[in-house]
């Protein structure tokens, strides 16, 4: 049996980061694992039944000290699900909350008893300007924060300064038609 591969499809909203990991997937035979699919509707639920907007995230601090962690470990474990059946996964989400952890990837493939696999981090990068104007014309509530407060977004989530080791690193430039560097 060949080793599973886990590709890691990071960027900022609105970057181009689903498009780039259904892409992936496709051409990989891969599970495709969106967070906001996976764990979207809990968590929105959760934001209206304690009083909080389910549209800010990015400024929430109940979301990210309760709900952020749980769509991670939730993610995780079924990547680890999957990649204990020898498919290759796609995960879809910014995990910008834990670029800072090096050992991120390792602590989630142990916890979550994850078997050997290649783990491939996917950094989709867009300019800022172009960023904020793919935001305006998607017209999502869950941005809408996002744009009111552009210079702290950006600030926050704009970099890729993902500081993981175990892990093999590609960049794509999203500005133009698809091109992968690495």
């Amino acid at each position: 049996m060949t080793v599973p591969s886990v590709f890691i499809v990071i960027g900022p909203a609105g970057s181009g980061k689903t498009t780039v990991a259904q892409k992936t997937a496709r051409e990989n035979n891969a599970a495709y694992l969106d967070k906001d699919r996976v764990c979207g509707r809990f968590v929105e639920f959760a934001l209206k039944a304690t009083g909080h907007d389910p549209t800010d995230r990015e400024s929430n601090d109940y979301y990210r000290d309760n709900l952020l962690p749980l769509e991670y470990e939730t993610l995780m474990d079924i990547a680890g699900a999957n990649l204990r059946l020898g498919r290759s996964v796609v995960l879809d989400a910014p995990f910008g909350a834990y670029f800072a952890e090096p050992d991120y990837l390792m602590r989630a493939a142990e916890h979550f008893h994850w078997p050997t696999s290649e783990t491939v981090v996917v950094r989709v990068r867009v300019p800022e300007e172009m960023l904020r104007e793919r935001l305006i014309q998607r017209g999502l509530e869950r941005d809408r924060w996002k744009l009111a407060h552009w210079d702290e977004y950006w600030a926050s989530y704009g970099s890729l300064n993902c500081t993981w080791s175990g892990a093999r690193f590609l960049d794509v430039n999203n500005e133009k038609p698809l091109i992968i560097q690495g």
